[in-house]
């Protein structure tokens, strides 16, 4: 793929998810017609759009502590199979590319409580300084996630590569994570949600210079119809030394506080 044309996906990623807002609130606003029997589409796309105070990784900044724009188009069929693009700009030191564009796919489905995915991510650096080592690689990973109940779920996840960031070593990275939705008749305020969240997770790599480290985050959040507001403190065992080493910066590891605001729907939400 061209340069020009994974520019072209990542901007038409950004003008799909722009309208959210508006097409939300006609969707809500607009009344039902009587005696009209709706049958659930066996196809759909999600898709939303975040900005961000920065992109981080797994504790790591992506973005150098700068803010960052976020896009995805995602299509499902059948409540089984699904594929998307995600889109994000970065900026990071080695090869110095503008922008990451993931293409992934898989297999999800519900079964009552449980939900189970797995599939394949080809992630893409665009606007690398020429001449540099392609960072581009590939991972296959599963996830499951179980609701303990209606307002609180666990889950895991594990994501493994044999060519970490193009360079022929393997790595893996898998997490365990909580998240606990306030009680709507809790909430003062109508149609606005609230939830905590947290994660704690591990990266390995069979590498002679990059390390393997802990990290962790924690956070609340706010939900009004299509708006996601998210609150987020993060933190890794990472030192400053072999933080320069994973992503070529002293500072873009330790403790960080983040905001996120996101706004996600989907065709048949719009409905």
């Amino acid at each position: 793929m061209s340069y020009a044309l994974k520019l072209a996906c990542a901007a038409l990623v950004g003008a799909a998810a722009l309208p959210l807002s508006d097409a939300a609130m006609a969707a809500d606003l607009a009344a039902p017609e009587a005696f009209v029997v709706e049958t659930m589409s066996p196809i759909d796309v999600s898709f939303g759009v975040k900005f961000a105070t920065e992109y981080n990784l797994r504790s790591v900044s992506q973005s150098k502590g700068d803010p960052a724009v976020q896009g995805y188009v995602e299509v499902s069929a059948f409540d089984w199979v699904y594929a998307g693009f995600w889109a994000s700009n970065v900026n990071f030191g080695g090869a110095d590319p503008t922008a990451e564009l993931d293409y992934y796919g898989g297999v999800r489905h519900t079964f009552d409580a449980l939900t189970l995915d797995a599939g394949f991510l080809y992630i893409d650096y665009v606007g690398q300084i020429n001449g540099t080592r392609s960072l581009d690689f590939w991972k296959i990973y599963g996830i499951a996630k179980y609701a303990v109940t209606a307002d609180f779920s666990v889950g895991a996840n594990v994501y493994w590569t044999s060519d970490f960031v193009n360079i022929g070593d393997d790595s893996t990275h898998s997490s365990l994570f909580a998240k606990y939705s306030i009680p709507s008749s809790l909430m003062p305020i109508p149609d606005v949600g609230a939830y905590v969240s947290a994660e704690v997770g591990k990266f390995w790599i069979k590498s002679p210079i990059l390390p393997d480290y802990t990290f962790w985050n924690a956070g609340v959040g706010f939900t009004y119809k299509a708006m996601t507001l998210d609150l987020r403190y993060t933190d890794s065992n990472l030192s400053r030394r072999e933080c320069a080493t994973f992503i070529g910066q002293f500072n873009s590891c330790g403790d960080r506080y983040m905001a996120s605001l996101s706004f996600d729907t989907s065709f048949s939400k719009l409905k």
